[in-house]
């Protein structure tokens, strides 16, 4: 009886640890060095990110019509606005202008706004638990979610304008500073999508899952032996 009972204690506190998944969740970046109009690295945690340990992904905006996510494809004309509270959707802040290290310190040419539309998301070829955004002004309110491998998304997460998340990095950009923050998921997801029309993201990058960066690798060496390298 001593020993089941000696059993089951260690069963529930194994069932214990399992059942306390932390949930996903923004955290402010403040820690940002630029050069040049370039992000050079990136601390968090303690840790410093070089671009080299970054990755990138694929941004794309939409807009919401009669109920339908409608992809705003790169270059097409500016769809009629369907947020009313915010600016007119911006022809020139594409998508892809979130897609590299970019703060363009002297302009803010090199942003990608959702004003006047719904959303933007960025898909990245690989799996992550840590993406770094980093907006222009901070002062846009919305939400964000992970977008989960199956391609459903995970919980809302709360943007307040001038408020939390956001942190300061002290990084000037046309006027207004650079403002950063973090989604850390409880899982590995594919990307995330932020839901805030108004929001200029200057940069969006992640820190690839070890397990990803194995196959990254293992898809190189697999192309260069195909080209007989």
């Amino acid at each position: 009886m001593k020993r089941f009972k000696e059993t089951a204690v260690v069963v529930l506190a194994a069932l214990a640890c399992v059942g306390a998944v932390r949930a996903d969740m923004l955290t402010g970046l403040p820690g940002v060095v630029v050069s040049n109009g370039e992000i050079v690295s990136i601390e968090y945690a303690g840790t410093t990110y070089g671009v080299a340990d970054l990755g990138l992904g694929v941004t794309t905006r939409w807009y919401i019509v009669d109920g339908v996510d409608t992809l705003w494809v790169d270059g097409d004309p500016a769809p009629a606005a369907t947020i009313t509270t915010t600016s007119n959707p911006k022809v020139g802040d594409i998508g892809a202008k979130a897609d590299n290290f970019i703060f363009n310190v002297g302009a803010a040419n090199d942003i990608s706004s959702i004003d006047g539309i719904n959303f933007q998301q960025t898909i990245f070829p690989f799996l992550t638990n840590t993406i770094f955004v980093f907006e222009r002004g901070g002062n846009d309110a919305g939400t964000v979610q992970a977008i989960l491998p199956g391609g459903q998304l995970g919980e809302v997460l709360t943007l307040t304008a001038n408020g939390a998340p956001y942190a300061n990095t002290g990084v000037g950009v046309n006027g207004a500073n650079a403002f950063g923050y973090v989604l850390e998921t409880s899982v590995p997801v594919m990307g995330l999508r932020i839901t805030a029309s108004g929001h200029d993201a200057l940069s969006i990058s992640a820190v690839p899952e070890p397990a990803s960066m194995t196959l990254l690798a293992l898809g190189g060496l697999a192309l260069l032996r195909r080209r007989g390298c």
